[in-house]
C-alpha cells in the first residue's frame, strides 16, 4: 500500500508540473497576442521587402509558431513578420513561413523599423495615464516589465509610475493638466476622513 501511495504522489507531482507548464505556455501565447506591436513599413521599403508590418518579440517560451495564426486571422491579407532572438515567422498574405532559426535580415528589419505613429501614441498614453488609479504590482502582473522595451509607451511607464508614487496620485491628473489655470479644490478634513474609512 505504501508503494502505491508513493507512486500516486509521484504522479500527482508530475501532473502538477505539467499543468503548471501548460499554464505558463498559454499565458505566454496570450502575452504575444497582447504585447506585439507591429510597425508599418514605408511604401517603398514595404514593396522591396514584400512586407507591410514588422514586429520584434522576446517570448519566454517557444510559442511563436503555434501562436501566430492569431495574427494571420486578425490582419487579413496584410503581409507581416515577427522576429525573435530565436525564431521568426512571416505571413505573405496567404501562407505562414516559419523559420526555426530567425534570419538575421528579419531580425534587423524588425528591430530597426521606425514607427511613424509612435510619438503620437506616446503623447496619447502620457495624457490618458491616470496616476490616481495606478497599481504597480497589478500592472507588472498583467504586463511584465520585459515587454516594456518593445512597446512605444515602454520608456514612459517607469517614469509615470514614479511620478504617481511621488504625489501625482493625489492630483489624479497628468502634470500638464495640473499646470493649466484653474482653481485647486482641497478636500476638507471631514470629507478626507470619510473617504479614508470607506
Amino acid at each position: 500500500f505504501a508503494g502505491e501511495l508513493a507512486a500516486g504522489a509521484s504522479s500527482l507531482g508530475l501532473n502538477l508540473v505539467v499543468s503548471d507548464g501548460i499554464k505558463q505556455v498559454s499565458r505566454e501565447a496570450h502575452h504575444l497576442h497582447a504585447f506585439v506591436r507591429f510597425v508599418p513599413l514605408p511604401a517603398g521599403l514595404a514593396e522591396q521587402l514584400q512586407l507591410d508590418l514588422v514586429a520584434f518579440s522576446r517570448a519566454a517560451h517557444d510559442i511563436l509558431e503555434s501562436a501566430s495564426s492569431h495574427f494571420a486571422d486578425r490582419l487579413g491579407r496584410q503581409r507581416w513578420l515577427i522576429a525573435t532572438p530565436r525564431d521568426g515567422i512571416r505571413f505573405d498574405g496567404q501562407a505562414l513561413e516559419y523559420q526555426r532559426q530567425c534570419p538575421e535580415a528579419w531580425r534587423q528589419w524588425a528591430c530597426h523599423a521606425d514607427d511613424p505613429g509612435a510619438e503620437l501614441w506616446r503623447t496619447y498614453y502620457r495624457h490618458t495615464f491616470n496616476p490616481a488609479r495606478v497599481n504597480p504590482d497589478a500592472m507588472r502582473q498583467h504586463m511584465p516589465g520585459r515587454f516594456w522595451r518593445h512597446l512605444p509607451e515602454g520608456p514612459l511607464i517607469a517614469r509615470l509610475v514614479g511620478q504617481a508614487r511621488q504625489g501625482k496620485q493625489r492630483d489624479g491628473q497628468a502634470p500638464e493638466v495640473g499646470q493649466q489655470g484653474g482653481k485647486r479644490i482641497a478636500l476638507g478634513e471631514g470629507l478626507s476622513a470619510r473617504l479614508n474609512r470607506q
